[in-house]
């Protein structure tokens, strides 16, 4: 799948969860996770990237009466910036995700991988970055999150 295909992708699956629980009377819930981390790096032309920023999480369910399974609808946007920790580099990624979860548990413990572009500001190679988020939601409206963990490979690699 080509770039514009995969943001088209991301946007339209983004448009259809938020748009979703308006339309069916459900309530959104969300939480801001604020990131303060280095990045390491597998890549021997790139360098670790003390990124900084936020992660913006958002939920809605649905659940069946029929099975109690629980739909979670899981939106999450970020939006962050870092420096690179040898050239002194600026990088900047954002991205946007969705998931639908299923799951008889609440609450529900959810792992997700990231994998999106860190853009270099400067004559540095952009990396890719890849973050490991814990997600935790409930039927009562309740989400926390972390990053467990941050790396950097090369684009291309």
């Amino acid at each position: 799948m080509n770039g514009v295909s995969r943001i088209l992708s991301f946007a339209v699956a983004l448009l259809a969860a938020l748009i979703a629980p308006a339309a069916f009377g459900q309530s959104t819930y969300s939480t801001d996770v604020s990131v303060n981390q280095t990045a390491s790096t597998t890549c021997s032309s790139g360098e670790a990237v003390a990124l900084s920023g936020n992660l913006h999480f958002g939920y809605s369910f649905t659940t069946d009466a029929t099975t109690g399974i629980n739909t979670y609808q899981i939106t999450l946007a970020s939006n962050l910036s870092g420096v690179g920790q040898v050239t002194q580099t600026s990088y900047a990624g954002n991205a946007s995700f969705a998931y639908s979860y299923p799951s008889t548990d609440s609450p529900a413990q959810i792992t997700a991988q990231l994998q999106y572009s860190l853009n270099s500001q400067g004559s540095a190679p952009s990396l890719m970055l890849t973050q490991t988020v814990n997600i935790t939601v409930d039927t009562s409206g309740n989400i926390s999150a972390s990053v467990a963990s941050s790396s950097t490979q090369c684009v291309g690699n």
